[in-house]
Order: C-alpha cells, then sequence, then structure tokens
C-alpha cells in the first residue's frame, strides 16, 4: 500500500496539510474512500467540506485523519508529476520526428494524454482513449478539452496521423458533446494534403457542433531541416499564406453571423508570412485559443501601445537592452519598441536564426541557447554602445520545469559565454513592461540581477 496513490512532495507552510501533520515523503491513496491515482483526482475531490483522508507515511503507517474546512478550500501540497501517456500516432508532420538526433530523451516524447489536455491545453487527438478513460472525462468534467482535428475527413484522417485505427473524429467529438464536454480544435494545415475543399469541409462540419466545439485555429504545419527519410509535406510560403487568410476570414464572417460570435481563427503566423496586417483585437473574440498563438501578436501591440512608460523612459543609468527573438517576431518588437527610447534607454532586438532546426522554423519558442550565443556575438562585434549590455530572453524559450533550452543549455551558460547580465523575461506584454521598469531603475541591482535562475523565474510568476 505505501508505494501507491499519490507522492507528496511539499507541504505548505500554515497550510491544513501541515496542521494535520502530512509531510513531504507521504502518501495519499484515498479521498472520502475514492482512490487517489494522480493530480486529477486529487482535484476533482479535494473540493468537499468534508474530508476523510487515507495517507501512507513514509514509515509505513497508514492514517486516517479527518478534515473540516471551507468549500473548494485547498490542503495546501505538491505532488509529483504524472507520467504522460505516449501518442499512437505517427503524424506526417510530427515535430517530434523532425528533432535532430542526440538530444535529451524528454525531447523525443510523443504526448497524447487527456489529463494534460484538461490541465493545460495540450492538443490530442481522442486516438487513445479507452472507454474508461472517457467514463472519467465525463464523471469529473473535464472540460474544455483541446482536440487536433486535422481534418473531418475520416480516410485522410488516418493517412495524416498514419493509423487506420483511428476512429471518426465527428462521431468522438459528439460523444463528448453529450456528456457536456467542450472542445477547442485546432487543424495543422499542409498544403495539397488537407486544405482545399477538405479545409471548408472540416470548418464546416465542426461550427455545425458548435457551442460545443467552441472554435477552431487554422495553424501552418512547421516542418524542420531534419526530414530525412520522412514523407514530403509542402512548405508555405506567402503567397500561399494570404490565400488561407482569405479564407478564413470569408468564413469566419459567415459564421459570426450564424453563432453571433467568431468561431474559426489563423494563427498569427499566417500573417507573419503573408505579411499582411493583423485584424482588430476584438475580432478574436475571448481570445480562447491565445495559448495556440492565435491573437497573441495582437494583444502584445495593444497592450503595448496602451503602456505608461515614464518610468522606463526617466532611467538614470545608460543601458541597452537586447532582445533576442525569432524571424516571426522580430519586424513586429522592433516596431512596438520605437515609442521607447530616450538617449539613456536603448532597445536592439536581434533576430536569431535557426540553426538548430533550420531556418524554416521562426518562432522564439524553438530558439535554443546555442543560437542565442553565436547571434549576440555576431551582432556585439559589429556595433558599439557606451552603456551597460543587459541581454533580455523571453520564457517561452525555456522548458518550464527544467528552465534549460532545447538544447539543453541554460541562462547561466549564456551568461558565462557572453559576459553580460541576462535576465529571463515574460512573454505577454503587461508583464514584460513591468519588467522594464524594474531592470530600467537599475539593471545590475535589479531583483532579478541578485537571484538565481530558479528563483527569478519565480519572481517573473508573479507577476503573470
Amino acid at each position: 500500500m505505501a508505494h501507491k496513490g499519490l507522492l507528496i512532495t511539499e507541504v505548505e507552510e500554515g497550510s491544513i496539510a501541515e496542521e494535520v501533520g502530512m509531510q513531504a515523503g507521504d502518501r495519499l491513496l484515498s479521498l472520502n474512500g475514492t482512490i487517489i491515482k494522480d493530480l486529477l483526482d486529487y482535484r476533482f475531490l479535494v473540493g468537499e467540506e468534508a474530508l476523510l483522508l487515507e495517507i501512507s507515511k513514509s514509515n509505513n503507517e497508514v492514517w486516517e485523519v479527518d478534515i473540516e474546512k471551507e468549500l473548494d478550500e485547498d490542503l495546501g501540497i505538491q505532488t509529483e508529476e504524472m507520467k504522460i501517456r505516449q501518442c499512437p500516432n505517427k503524424c506526417l508532420f510530427c515535430f517530434v520526428d523532425q528533432m535532430p538526433e542526440g538530444e535529451r530523451k524528454a525531447l523525443y516524447i510523443r504526448d497524447e494524454d487527456y489529463r494534460f489536455s484538461f490541465l493545460f491545453g495540450n492538443y490530442i487527438t481522442l486516438t487513445n482513449l479507452s472507454r474508461k478513460d472517457k467514463a472519467r472525462i465525463f464523471e469529473q468534467k473535464m472540460s474544455p478539452l483541446y482536440i487536433s482535428v486535422h481534418t473531418t475527413d475520416e480516410e485522410l484522417r488516418k493517412e495524416l496521423l498514419e493509423n487506420p485505427r483511428a476512429r471518426p473524429i465527428l462521431g468522438e467529438i459528439d460523444e463528448m458533446i453529450s456528456n457536456q464536454i467542450s472542445m477547442h480544435t485546432q487543424i495543422v494545415l499542409c498544403p495539397s494534403l488537407n486544405d482545399e475543399d477538405y479545409l471548408t469541409k472540416s470548418i464546416r462540419e465542426l461550427a455545425d457542433r458548435h457551442p460545443g466545439v467552441e472554435s477552431l485555429a487554422v495553424v501552418p504545419v512547421g516542418l524542420t531541416r531534419h526530414r530525412v527519410g520522412l514523407p514530403e509535406v509542402k512548405t508555405v510560403d506567402a503567397a500561399y499564406a494570404r490565400k488561407l487568410i482569405a479564407l478564413v476570414d470569408s468564413w469566419q464572417t459567415r459564421l459570426k453571423k450564424e453563432l453571433h460570435e467568431p468561431f474559426v481563427f489563423a494563427a498569427d503566423e499566417w500573417y507573419v508570412i503573408g505579411d499582411v496586417p493583423f485584424p482588430p483585437l476584438e475580432t478574436y473574440g475571448t481570445l480562447r485559443q491565445l495559448e495556440n498563438g492565435v491573437g497573441m501578436l495582437p494583444l502584445f501591440k495593444e497592450t503595448f501601445e496602451q503602456a505608461d512608460f515614464s518610468e522606463v523612459l526617466s532611467a538614470s543609468a545608460p543601458v541597452r537592452f537586447i532582445l533576442v527573438t525569432g524571424s516571426s517576431f522580430a519586424a513586429f518588437l522592433k516596431n512596438c519598441l520605437k515609442k521607447v527610447k530616450t538617449d539613456n534607454i536603448y532597445f536592439e532586438v536581434i533576430e536569431v536564426d535557426n540553426l538548430f532546426f533550420g531556418d524554416s522554423v521562426t518562432v522564439a519558442g524553438l530558439i535554443t541557447g546555442g543560437d542565442i550565443i553565436q547571434a549576440v556575438r555576431n551582432k556585439k562585434t559589429q556595433q558599439t554602445h557606451s552603456g551597460l549590455d543587459v541581454l533580455l530572453i523571453p520564457d517561452v524559450m525555456l522548458a518550464e520545469t527544467q528552465h534549460s533550452f532545447l538544447d539543453s543549455t541554460n541562462p547561466d551558460d549564456i551568461r558565462e559565454a557572453l559576459d553580460i547580465p541576462v535576465h529571463i523575461v515574460p512573454s505577454d506584454a503587461k508583464s514584460f513592461i513591468e519588467i522594464l521598469k524594474i531592470l530600467a531603475g537599475s539593471p545590475k541591482e535589479s531583483p532579478l540581477a541578485q537571484c538565481g535562475i530558479d528563483e527569478g523565474l519565480g519572481v517573473l510568476s508573479t507577476l503573470q
């Protein structure tokens, strides 16, 4: 029994858990008689006012603890990470298959886990759900889920997923809806594969299931230079992107009249590739697909335009902030920063070429530490500046848990290689501006400069 249940890794000071004697290393076996398998079970059951806990202590003693608390009040514990489920598909465009060899094992994990979809917004294909999984989703009301549809055509979807056993996606979606589970969906669009008539069919059939299907994002396929031996997939060019935007705009206008809210969206990357101005922010409604890169850049721009930069502009010490980003965002960021310039404050945006994955990969989240070092070195040799240089790295470039880049380097490696202060900054505009205010006050003595990477990221999290 001692080796089952949910492992407690931390007990918060002053919490209910500490009060009743729970400690790191204990295992939570059950709540009110229900066995706890993972974090989701805990979250589903812990909200009750009266709880009977069964706890396995590190010495194998089993305690039963009665707790009376406020409704939805947490116990104050941190638990072990859930082991992620593997994906049964082998998609033609799977990014894992396009990874270079020899990197850390975590980069080669194909995840397909409904629990992570519910908790973190990970997209899943619904191809590995058992009846038991579905029963749990329905019972615990794991809604919304995030579904990679790619196409509603049954045979084409099997080909795209390289999974002949994939069940018809519309049937899976209908079953979710009939059990009060809503969904956000996406289509990773591959030229000449799931576009044109297949795309219009998919948009129509998913929109017909609104509001159970809450939204649909159309995302361009991502291809790296490591595709040796993989099926040919065409890249997206500017002309194709402009055509796609026009199609999605047409459908969005049509569906807004039918559904009284926007439903289908083109990801921001289409506008960057096609060099097309973004629509007004209100076009994106409640920004339901923000974490999928839909409306992120328009939101950043509007937040920047409305921000008060007086504290940043009044900085006394001369400083050059060097911001690194991918080519998708570089020109956009430069334009945003034009309003933030004085004799003492200067911004240098460095567009980092992605040598790790290839120049077709342009997003900031897939840039490595090694590529940052090379890009900044090249730029520093070309320019001189009398003030302090401070390197700002967006947090999306780092793994959430390891605080390292995809090539296993970390911010300390960059600091040592370039011999300049390095700060990790939030990717959302509001938090980024707050960090600028802190850094502009005193770049060397700021709270972020005086702590390690773990603590620094903690400072950032309080601003988000």
